[in-house]
């Protein structure tokens, strides 16, 4: 079978991106700890919440330096972990790459209306606590300041976008240097201020590995989404390079993060108070430690989690528009506006979110819904590692992994597989979701399927093959450039 190099860069996408502006777009991936982490020890206790953490983000690392080497054989295109997938399965079973696709969007899209609810819990904690009023009810959710917050967050993040990414990444750099200043007084200060005190920390799990793995499941998204600095690999400046440092830093500073703020926090204030104010713990703990600046940290921690919903927004724009530019959804999302980003599948990404909060509403729940998704995407990415590996052992890789990561991918997919079925079949567990955004979950990659469907058979008048193997030799040229295993 034949192999084709990769072709030359995808017109519209401007190269303008190094590691550290990747670096920082998914920086605020790690306000995750005030969206999930704060429930996590609530419900089973500060122990298995720094676990959770740490095993998520030790196969985050993993997992990034897999895709390190699959953005670099793939420098033209963008979607990121979806055409990773879908390049490795489409001779196997080629409706998984539209599956995978539109599940990494979901993961993406779903996640701005989550964040905008924290945002909008955070404000209304900090400065209108007397804001308990409800505007409507639908489908049991009452849509209250929060959820007006979060929609108007939704709509900011989505123009900033479409502005182009150098105006994100700027905004992201200004606020992101906050960030880590306060993430770094809450890992260390209180142990520098004598108020951490191990007695605080505990475990209610009992021994209930189901719904240890539930959580994991649950708390997944928010350290994962590191590898969202492959989505941006056409645009960064040195597409294998600057994709590669992006990911494993990233990565490493969520190692950090994700195991030294739980452990802190709560030794600090105990676990009570922390399930009592799973979003504003953060708030609580600088408070303690400084004797005030509640007003100024809450403003720094809605400046961040807004920072990840402009990285997921891009992210999820981009994905969605690389599903229609890999001829997988619609022709209509495949459009670039002036300032080379994907405005019409931005607007429509805007669009679900806030369908989304009417019908959902609960940070938690949304998570379990838009995780199916996400977790399926990812490890049909892990497990297409080793398929390129096999199916394409000629193919030029700027970056080649020594030989065992073969076994380490196989062992993260299998642990990935574990967790989501668990996941999916136990979202009871969560205390916060059930079978309702399961379904949500399941409905949306429907939707994914059947615009591929409509792609295929009414846009592209083909007709619908199960494997695809049109596939040609790379130029002896290229091969040649491939560098030996080890080699990064």
């Amino acid at each position: 079978m034949n192999e084709t190099a990769p072709a030359a860069a995808e017109p519209g996408l401007h190269k303008s991106l190094r590691w550290y502006h990747g670096f920082m777009l998914a920086l605020p991936i790690a306000a995750g700890l005030f969206i999930s982490v704060g429930y996590v020890i609530g419900a089973i206790g500060a122990i298995p919440a720094a676990i959770i953490g740490l095993v998520l983000s030790v196969i985050a690392l993993a997992q990034n330096t897999l895709f390190s080497e699959m953005a670099a054989m793939f420098p033209d295109k963008t979607g990121g972990v979806a055409t990773f997938a879908t390049e490795a399965w489409k001779r196997y079973f080629a409706p998984l790459g539209p599956l995978a696709a539109f599940g990494y969007w979901c993961g993406w899209s779903l996640v701005l209306s989550l964040v905008g609810l924290t945002i909008g819990s955070l404000i209304q904690a900090q400065w209108f606590p007397d804001a308990t009023w409800t505007l409507f009810t639908l489908a049991g959710v009452a849509f209250g300041f929060p959820h007006v917050i979060s929609a108007i967050t939704i709509v900011a993040c989505t123009v900033i976008n479409i502005a182009g990414i150098k105006v994100a990444v700027r905004f992201n750099q200004v606020i992101g240097a906050a960030f880590i200043i306060v993430l770094a007084v809450l890992a260390v200060g209180p142990f520098v201020t004598g108020q951490w005190n191990s007695v605080n920390l505990t475990s209610h799990l009992g021994g209930d590995w189901k719904t240890f793995v539930v959580w994991l499941y649950v708390t997944a998204w928010a350290i994962y989404g590191s590898e969202l600095c492959a989505v941006f690999a056409p645009e960064y400046r040195d597409t294998s390079r600057d994709t590669s440092r992006a990911l494993t830093s990233i990565a490493l500073f969520m190692v950090g993060a994700y195991t030294l703020v739980p452990i802190a926090t709560t030794g600090q204030l105990g676990e009570g108070v922390i399930a009592e104010y799973p979003i504003t713990y953060g708030v609580a703990s600088v408070q303690a430690i400084s004797g005030g600046l509640s007003g100024v940290i809450t403003a720094i921690l809605c400046g961040a989690l807004f920072l990840s919903m402009i990285s997921s927004s891009a992210d999820a724009g981009r994905a969605l528009y690389g599903i229609a530019a890999e001829g997988m959804s619609v022709k209509q999302l495949d459009q670039l506006n002036r300032n080379g980003v994907p405005s019409r599948a931005l607007w429509i990404t805007m669009a679900v979110n806030l369908v989304i909060l009417l019908l959902v509403g609960n940070p938690v729940a949304i998570l379990i819904a838009s995780n199916l998704g996400y977790i399926l995407a990812i490890t049909l990415a892990v497990i297409g590692f080793l398929l390129l590996r096999k199916d394409r052992p000629h193919w030029p890789r700027p970056i080649r992994l020594p030989k065992i990561w073969l076994p380490v991918a196989a062992v993260v997919a299998a642990l990935n597989t574990f967790m989501l079925v668990v996941g999916v079949s136990n979202p009871g567990l969560s205390h916060a979701g059930g079978w309702k955004e399961v379904l949500l979950g399941i409905v949306l990659l429907s939707v994914g399927v059947l615009l591929f469907v409509y792609r295929r058979l009414a846009q592209d008048r083909s007709s619908l093959t199960l494997r695809d193997r049109t596939i040609d030799a790379p130029p002896a040229t290229e091969a040649a450039t491939t560098v030996p295993d080890g080699t990064r």
